[in-house]
């Protein structure tokens, strides 16, 4: 049954705007047309709605100015609902459309929408840089409102630059264990061959080596002509 066919004559006139504020909402995609101060003043009107019905109930609950008041009441408070949450709902979706790219600007918003707008567009903005970064591109607008600017680090003077490191002195060979040096006799390998033993050594000879090695094996790779001595004096050390 249509609120219009329910209406008492003697309804206040404030039902009758609620009535044509909820068909005009229904009516457009965007925000319809409202007074600056409908919030304030259809809770006024509600409130007082309700305080005259519950009176006429106290004075006389089976009266029926005390049961028409109060059904008054409920009609009023369906309509400034379905008119609050159907604004609600384009103010949402207009912030939504926003954070992605779309106008900031609401046609016939009031202050009370405006403020949900801003804090709406807030939030998703926050939820898009957070939980989604990758969604927002390079150079992105920010929510509305100022950000502090984080101050640059204090340049630092450049550090010295390392001196380039010195490669170690090749150290001399060291000398056999276990053979003194005047047991030693210098060679030269003229033909590569097997390894031979020398002690607990085993030495892999090739051509033009040079090596130190006992008087006894010596003499039997210079007899093989495998190698030939190689003098040494105070002008050529060989370790």
């Amino acid at each position: 049954m249509e609120w219009e066919a329910l209406a008492d004559p003697e309804m206040p006139d404030q039902f009758s705007l609620l009535l044509e504020w909820r068909r005009n909402e229904s009516a457009v995609r965007g925000l319809s047309k409202l007074p600056h101060d409908f919030y304030a003043t259809t809770a006024a009107y509600l409130a007082e709605v309700r305080r005259s019905y519950e009176a006429d109930l106290r004075e006389n609950p089976s009266g029926r100015k005390g049961e028409l008041a109060r059904q008054t009441y409920q009609r009023a408070s369906q309509l400034a609902r379905d008119v609050v949450e159907g604004r609600a709902q384009k103010v949402v979706t207009a912030a939504f459309q926003a954070s992605i790219g779309g106008a900031r600007d609401l046609p016939n918003a009031l202050s009370e929408e405006r403020s949900l707008f801003d804090q709406v567009l807030r939030a998703i903005l926050e939820h898009r840089r957070t939980a989604a970064p990758y969604l927002e591109p390079s150079g992105a607008a920010a929510a509305p409102g100022p950000t502090a600017r984080t101050p640059p680090p204090p340049s630092l003077p450049p550090a010295p630059s390392a001196p380039a490191p010195t490669p170690p002195a090749t150290p001399p060979p060291a000398a056999k264990p276990g053979l003194p040096r005047t047991d030693l006799r210098y060679l030269r390998i003229l033909k590569g061959g097997r390894p031979i033993e020398v002690g607990v050594e085993t030495l892999d000879l090739r051509t033009d080596d040079l090596v130190s090695l006992p008087a006894e094996i010596a003499k039997l790779l210079i007899d093989a002509a495998v190698a030939e001595p190689v003098s040494v004096g105070p002008e050529r050390p060989t370790t």
